[in-house]
């Protein structure tokens, strides 16, 4: 094939004189130019491969204690960027499987984990590890307004709750079963940072929220009232890798990490409490 074709542009090229020479050259031109463009390709898609992004998508109740966690391991891994999307570990199950493809996925209940591992994202991991656990509390707006000192003084109160299929909302609707305390002026929140948020703010009396959060609250120097929950136990956290994150080495990385006694000491400043 390779002499058929020198031959054809040798013939082709005698009777033009100097037109066949250029049409020649415009020829080998053309080849080189091609050749260049395969070069291209071929680095673009080894700096791709050199990306070191962690994406990570976490429970709500994480984001205080995230981005320190991130700090922290960039400091033996300064090459590497933890990205985390926070949301209700309900509306991540979700996005999960609407298509998103993160790296790691933290649930804040066992729950919501079992129902991802079920998706295509968790095809061939299974595998996970539980970092932290955390307590449901009542907590009050500034000042106690609504001057609550029982999960019973909040039944006929403005209060928020998370939604029933969130974590920190299945555990507020077991506190009050056990209480026989049903709410009158309940407000429904898609996770417990709007909760929070509506606290602190007093436009509700009271609101449902992890201990972590009422730490960070009094940490922001508000008046707030805590009061602890019967018939509940604490909640867990486990982690697991989606099948993305099994192939990529700084995703596995991080997931061990997160085991680690340096990751240990910043949750517990956060509020979490260790499984072990």
């Amino acid at each position: 094939m390779k002499a058929h074709l020198n031959t054809d542009v040798k013939n082709s090229a005698r009777p033009r004189g100097r037109r066949g020479g250029l049409i020649g050259a415009i020829a080998t031109s053309a080849v080189g130019l091609i050749l260049l463009t395969g070069c291209g390709s071929q680095s673009n898609d080894s700096s791709s491969a050199d990306d070191k992004t962690v994406n990570v998508f976490a429970a709500a109740s994480l984001n205080k204690a995230g981005d320190e966690l991130a700090s922290k391991y960039k400091e033996s891994h300064s090459d590497t960027d933890i990205k985390w999307n926070y949301a209700g570990s309900s509306a991540l199950v979700q996005q999960i499987d609407q298509g998103a493809s993160p790296d790691m996925f933290v649930s804040a209940d066992q729950q919501n984990m079992d129902k991802a591992l079920k998706l295509d994202a968790f095809k061939d991991s299974h595998d996970t590890s539980v970092i932290a656990t955390n307590t449901l509390q009542l907590v009050t707006a500034p000042g106690n307004p609504g001057n609550i000192h029982s999960i019973q003084d909040a039944a006929d109160k403005p209060v928020a709750v998370c939604a029933a299929e969130v974590p920190c909302g299945t555990l507020a609707q077991q506190a009050l079963d056990a209480a026989n305390v049903k709410l009158d002026n309940a407000s429904q929140e898609a996770n417990v940072s709007a909760v929070s948020t509506k606290v602190s703010q007093g436009e509700v009396d009271a609101g449902f929220v992890y201990s972590t959060d009422a730490l960070n609250m009094q940490k922001n120097n508000e008046d707030i009232s805590t009061i602890d929950l019967k018939g509940i136990q604490n909640n867990q956290y486990p982690a697991a890798l989606t099948d993305t994150g099994k192939k990529n080495g700084e995703a596995k990385d991080f997931y061990k990490w997160l085991k680690s006694d340096d990751a240990k000491q910043i949750l517990e400043k956060y509020g979490f409490g260790s499984d072990e």
